[in-house]
């Protein structure tokens, strides 16, 4: 081993002797513990997944009725409320979409077709799109010089339209390439440097859709306190005049032999967009810290409480029950509050069931943007979403914990619990950019969630095979029904008790989480 590895191999030791809780020696865990109730889960979990609660989807009558039995909920397990309005935190949500017949993209004087050439995309803000200036060409248009790749470096952008093909260096790592992948991320991005408007050319056929149905149809963003909007699809640069979707075989040819810093021509886009909003509801209950000073400090566990609503039928079901994706997850929270009513804590813990995770974590965005407490003072987040009971429990996947100093905790509560941890088995699906702890980190927040292990007792089962059958199977499909057969109830015990006791010895701890340095996500989004 060299010795630059070894030193930090053992100062990591060191900090982790340091700031450990020796769990062997709490008293009071043993008997929290065993608190945990698989009955209780079970019916958590058999009311969410209800067909009177028709799929649970933000808006509707069923998804009111997951939000009240949620508040009862905490109000037999004694969490204070702590949203804006009691448990409730309103969460307003803004459709947009564009008017076809009113579009217009021209490029150098030629006129390009709404749909079958480009779609221009909605406008959070603003009802009228109108922008003209010159185009430079910016290749990919990522800017990550901490990477050591900036594709702004050396061109002015300022006042002017940038075209881009936003692919991926090759270099880069599973989660860099998933953060880059969107197109509304490099479309703020290029606003940052000065940029008025973007074009992003785009191949895939499937992603091209998609861009066109939002646009069509409608985007989903929330209108934060202070007027601005947060939505994951398109750009929440106010500085942006226009954000064009363009089709690889109608604008490639065009910047094919261009050079980074190349002006292409001039552009002029008209468009206009038209607004309507409806609300939801996140849910947020609180168990209060004990210290006078770290009560101020908040531990933030999370699960989505919505799911698909009513859809096209398979197989002569239209309901789209979300039992495992993720009345499993708010079922698991809900154990876990159980928990921590029990336990002396130094901090406190927010228990939260959000909206809308499936439009695209906006309940988690509005939350993590918003919150009903001081968010420089939420100090982690640790998220419960699709737990995939189906199998025993016996190792884990920390996603987002070896990002941070959370690692520490995880690894005290893994190895309290003998279970094993392991490598993301999956890091192509991205799966930590896809959930609501995503809104965390970008919020500077450091976040993880438990994902299941591959660990098996009975080698006769392949547990990759059998996760990776459940989720073709039943992955936002109908068939994703509460059946006792599909559930493990020890393995949700297991799971309730490393999620508590992970936040537990956060809670306890002297200091706060901290990204590790050098860390993508903390350079992207923990400076100040």
């Amino acid at each position: 081993m060299k010795l630059l590895p070894l030193l930090l191999t053992i100062n990591f030791f060191l900090f982790f002797q340091a700031q450990a809780q020796d769990l062997s020696k709490d008293k009071s865990i043993k008997k929290i513990l065993a608190l945990p109730d698989k009955e209780a889960i079970r019916s958590r979990i058999q009311y969410l997944a209800d067909d009177k609660l028709l799929g649970r989807r933000p808006g509707t009558p069923g998804y009111q009725m997951a939000v009240d039995y949620v508040i009862e909920q905490f109000k037999q397990l004694g969490v204070q409320p702590k949203g804006d309005d009691g448990y409730l935190q309103k969460v307003v949500i803004r459709t947009a979409k564009v008017d076809s017949t009113k579009v217009s993209f021209m490029l150098n004087d030629k006129l390009f077709n709404y749909g079958s050439d480009m779609v221009v995309m909605p406008d959070m803000i603003k009802t009228e799109t109108l922008g003209e200036a010159p185009v430079v060409f910016v290749g990919m248009g990522i800017s990550a010089p901490y990477l050591g790749h900036d594709d702004y470096t050396g061109i002015d952008v300022k006042g002017k339209v940038v075209i881009m093909i936003p692919e991926v260096p090759s270099t880069f790592s599973d989660t860099e390439r998933a953060h880059f992948t969107s197109m509304a991320l490099r479309a703020e991005a290029a606003a940052s440097h000065g940029a008025i408007g973007v074009i992003a050319i785009i191949k895939d056929k499937t992603r091209y859709k998609s861009a066109y149905d939002g646009s069509a149809k409608g985007v989903q963003g929330t209108v934060n306190k202070n007027g601005s909007v947060t939505a994951s699809r398109v750009p929440n640069d106010q500085n942006l005049k226009f954000y064009v979707v363009a089709r690889d075989t109608c604008f490639r040819p065009l910047v094919e032999k261009l050079k980074k810093g190349d002006i292409l021509g001039t552009v002029n886009v008209k468009s206009t967009t038209s607004f309507t909003e409806g609300f939801s509801y996140n849910v947020v209950g609180m168990i209060p810290g004990t210290d006078s000073k770290l009560k101020n400090e908040f531990v933030v566990h999370t699960a989505h409480l919505d799911h698909l609503g009513i859809r096209a039928k398979v197989k002569g079901d239209s309901i789209y029950n979300g039992a495992h994706d993720n009345a499993s997850g708010v079922a698991c929270v809900l154990e876990i509050a159980k928990l921590y009513k029990q336990a002396k804590l130094k901090r406190s813990v927010l228990m939260v069931l959000l909206t809308s995770e499936e439009a695209g974590l906006l309940g988690s965005a509005y939350f993590a943007s918003n919150p009903p407490v001081d968010k420089s003072k939420i100090i982690t987040n640790i998220n419960s979403d699709m737990p995939t009971l189906i199998a025993p429990l016996l190792s884990i996947e920390p996603l987002g914990a070896w990002n941070s100093t959370l690692m520490n905790e995880v690894t005290q509560a893994a190895r309290y619990l003998n279970l094993e941890i392991m490598k993301d088995h999956v890091p192509e699906q991205v799966r930590f950019t896809r959930s609501d702890q995503y809104s965390f980190i970008r919020e500077g927040i450091p976040a993880l969630a438990i994902k299941y292990g591959l660990k098996t007792n009975d080698p006769s089962i392949d547990l990759k095979k059998k996760i990776d059958d459940w989720t073709k199977e039943h992955y936002h499909k109908p068939s994703d029904e509460f059946r006792e057969d599909s559930f493990n109830w020890d393995a949700a015990v297991t799971y309730v008790k490393l999620n508590f006791l992970i936040g537990y010895l956060v809670a306890n701890a002297k200091g706060k989480p901290q990204w590790n340095n050098g860390d993508f996500f903390g350079e992207t989004f923990g400076k100040p």
